[in-house]
């Protein structure tokens, strides 16, 4: 899918082919990108670099344009069990034009992230901006996730619960890597060779890469605090078990001791309900039967209760 866009009073508007400064394509079919390569000249490496999600985040300075490959996160899927996962996107920038290369759409529509914007160097800027904030926001929930985790883990007997961090820290070292290569190529925007940034611009890019280097850190610290103690929720889980274990054990000679008396004694006693050996009580077997409903519902009453 290809979108044509235009800078218009410091805001990204829709555009025809003609009059487009930016050229968005989402998930592109190969005649799109073979359209793109003989319009632009632009290498099929490059391209498939702009989609592959294994793919490190890189500058790279060609003769009619420069390419900027990024990281960003990827939307969350349910289905993934707290997993979150990397993607890229490819911005080319040409002396008058932008390209992007994308899996999935920007929000240009988004006034907070995409205001203000005067040059294409700008709205470019505002794009890696737009990865570090995502990035950051993503970091918030993976530590509320994990908090949340944690208070069920202190009563679960179950693995999914260590499952679901073991997702989490290995989304940490997907983020480590892709945060770290993003830091490296907004470090090589600073220095400039190619492309001029004005003033404001360069605040900007500073500030971008301040934020990135904040999401590094801020990583860093959740990936050592999860991996540091995966040992010690393991324990948790193992111990609730013993605990499960021990209750049962409990449960089981309370109920093996009268079993074992009435089973001993049944066969050379009298029912209590007996008035004489010629004479049985005609409701002894519906007080029985009644007894034993009475026990059974208290015993399912105190599992209920004590969640054993």
């Amino acid at each position: 899918m290809i979108k044509y866009y235009k800078l218009q009073v410091g805001r990204i508007a829709a555009a025809e082919k003609h009059e487009a400064e930016i050229t968005m394509l989402v998930c592109p079919s190969q005649e799109e990108i073979n359209a793109l390569m003989q319009d632009y000249q632009l290498d099929e490496h490059t391209i498939a670099s702009a989609f592959d999600t294994e793919e490190l985040a890189r500058l790279e300075y060609e003769d009619e344009y420069t390419a900027v490959i990024f990281k960003k996160p990827k939307s969350y899927n349910a289905e993934e069990q707290f997993l979150f996962r990397i993607t890229s996107f490819g911005v080319f920038m040409f002396k008058n034009k932008i390209v992007i290369l994308s899996d999935t759409e920007l929000p240009f529509s988004d006034e907070k992230r995409f205001s203000r914007i005067t040059s294409l160097n700008l709205f470019m800027l505002k794009l890696l901006n737009y990865s570090a904030y995502h990035f950051s926001e993503h970091l918030r929930i993976i530590s509320r996730v994990n908090d949340d985790l944690e208070a069920k883990l202190v009563s679960s007997m179950e693995n999914k619960y260590l499952l679901y961090m073991f997702g989490l820290c290995k989304s940490l070292v997907y983020y480590l890597d892709a945060i770290s290569s993003n830091q490296t190529v907004l470090r090589k925007l600073q220095n400039g060779r190619n492309l001029t940034f004005s003033e404001a611009e360069k605040d900007l890019l500073d500030d971008i890469y301040i934020e990135t280097s904040q999401c590094l850190r801020q990583t860093e610290n959740l990936s050592n605090i999860l991996s540091s103690m995966m040992d010690a929720r393991a324990s948790i889980v193992s111990n609730n078990l013993n605990s499960l274990m021990k209750r049962l054990n409990v449960l089981t000679i309370g109920i093996m001791v009268p079993t074992f008396v009435v089973s001993f004694f049944s066969m050379n006693i009298l029912y209590p309900f007996e008035i004489g050996a010629e004479f049985h009580h005609p409701f002894s077997f519906w007080i029985i039967c009644l007894l034993i409903v009475l026990a059974t519902a208290g015993f399912l009453f105190l599992h209920k209760k004590n969640k054993w």
